[in-house]
Parts: C-alpha cells; structure tokens; sequence
C-alpha cells in the first residue's frame, strides 16, 4: 500500500523538526511515495526550516510556496493551501491508496505512537483519525446532533463545552474500539483516495450539507441561536468530510487510542473558560 504525506506550515519553525522526528518513524512503517506541504509566508523561519529538514530525509518532499495574497480570514487561508495539497495527491491517482493529512505544528510534535497508527491503518474505514486523553480539535468535530459550527452560535465556548461532553461521554460508553462520525481531525488523518474523489476542503460555508433538523435540536435543546453578525466561514475540514459522506458514502471515524501524548496547548484554551 502506498502513502502520501500532507500538511500545511505556517510559522511552527520551533515544531518542524520535531515533527520530522515522527515523519521518520511513519516512512520506516509504511511505504511513503512523497511528502508535500503548503508554506505560507511565516514570520519566523518556518521554511528555512523546512528546506534543512528536506536535505536530511531519504524521501521524497515537494515544498508549495504560496506566492498569493493571504485572506484575512484564516480558515479560507488553510483551505486554500490544502486544496493545493489536494491537486497534488489527487495527480497520484491511482498509483496511491491513501494519504495522511497531517498538522506541522505543537499537535504533531510530541513522539508518535506507532502501535497505535499501525492499529488505525488496520481499520477498514474511509477516514481514520485519532483521540488524544485531552481531545482539542472540536472546530473540525460533527457527530450526530452537534453537526453545526460553534463560532456561529451567540455562546461559541459554551456549546464547545457541550460538545466536549458529549463527546468524551460517547468515546467512554462506546463498546467498538471506534465511534463514527460526520467530521474530525485533531491534527492527524488517514484517508482512503478513493473515498475523497472530487471531493475539496471549503471554508465558506453551504447549507446543503447541514441539517435544519440537527440545528433546531441544538437550538431548541440548549436554548442557544445563530450569531448572525459572523461572517460565513467555518473550519475547512467540515464540508470536505460531509461532501465525502454525501457523495461517497464515506465512513469517518474516531479510533480510541491516543496516537500522541496528552496535547497541552493553545488550542484548548476554551475548556478553562
């Protein structure tokens, strides 16, 4: 089976190596064909970074530069570069079976759990990605009634928390090694190429891949309503999964086990709120 390995950098210079680090022990596991990343323009030394670290590996690595004007809204920017990843990938076809998006900054910096990984790669599912003992990425999550964003409700931190609940309260009753879902990331996921065909990452947001039945339960339920002065983006990994679901009956998955250790970081800032 082969792989490629795909991920966008912007200013995490003091996590390139340490994530190459682990980039090594998954090309000593599995057959990697090619490394792609998307480099914004960084205000530290990210791609300096990035062109030491393709020197000293025995793989393949194509760097994208982005030579194009940054939008102010950073979820479109981080779309944009991972549909230039996407182009990429998708010129594999069909010599690649799999790619594995992955995050070059503080998530995917800690050692990687190869037993685990080796585990998710066993998993006959469209879209395999991971849990961490303190889960951080709940912008990317929709799973069953909690589908919509929560930066467009009027109490964003408040129906992360719920979400949060929810969320580890099903992972701790579920008796599968996995719970299914619409969409997930948490910095780190294992897609079948088939199952992603035609399919991009978008910001903006579509109501055609929301339900109106699932908003209303949350609306109704938690006595929360749309922010309607947010502007219409929303976390670019959202309609990539529900287009693949809606298009290509994809399964997508939260396996279990942690790939890496307890994240500690910005990202979680929320929960203390």
């Amino acid at each position: 089976m082969k792989f490629i390995i795909a991920g966008c950098a912007k200013d995490c210079e003091k996590y390139i190596k340490l994530v190459f680090q682990n980039i090594k022990k998954i090309c000593n596991t599995i057959n990697v064909q090619q490394i792609i990343i998307a480099y914004d323009e960084s205000k530290d030394n990210t791609l300096l970074e990035l062109i030491k670290q393709k020197k000293e590996l025995n793989v393949d690595i194509k760097i994208l530069i982005n030579r194009d004007p940054l939008t102010p809204y950073r979820t479109q920017n981080i779309c944009n570069a991972r549909n230039k990843l996407l182009e990429e990938i998708y010129a594999f076809q069909p010599t690649i079976d799999k790619f594995i998006m992955m995050d070059f900054d503080d998530v995917c910096s800690k050692p990687i759990n190869l037993e685990v990984l080796k585990e998710g790669l066993l998993l006959d599912k469209d879209c395999v990605t991971f849990n961490n003992k303190n889960y951080y990425d709940f912008w990317a999550v929709s799973i069953d009634n909690y589908q919509y964003s929560a930066w467009h409700f009027d109490q964003p931190n408040r129906y992360l928390k719920l979400l949060r609940l929810y969320l580890l309260k099903k992972l701790y009753e579920t008796k599968e090694n996995f719970i299914e879902c619409e969409s997930a990331f948490n910095g780190f996921g294992i897609y079948k190429l088939k199952s992603f065909k035609n399919c991009k990452y978008q910001s903006l947001m579509d109501k055609q891949y929301y339900s109106k039945k699932k908003l209303d339960y949350i609306i109704k339920t938690f006595n929360l309503n749309i922010d309607k002065k947010i502007k219409p983006y929303d976390c670019e990994h959202r309609i990539f999964h529900l287009k693949a679901k809606k298009q290509n009956n994809a399964k997508i998955i939260i396996y279990k086990k942690n790939l890496f250790p307890e994240y500690v970081g910005p990202h979680t800032s929320f929960i203390k709120m």
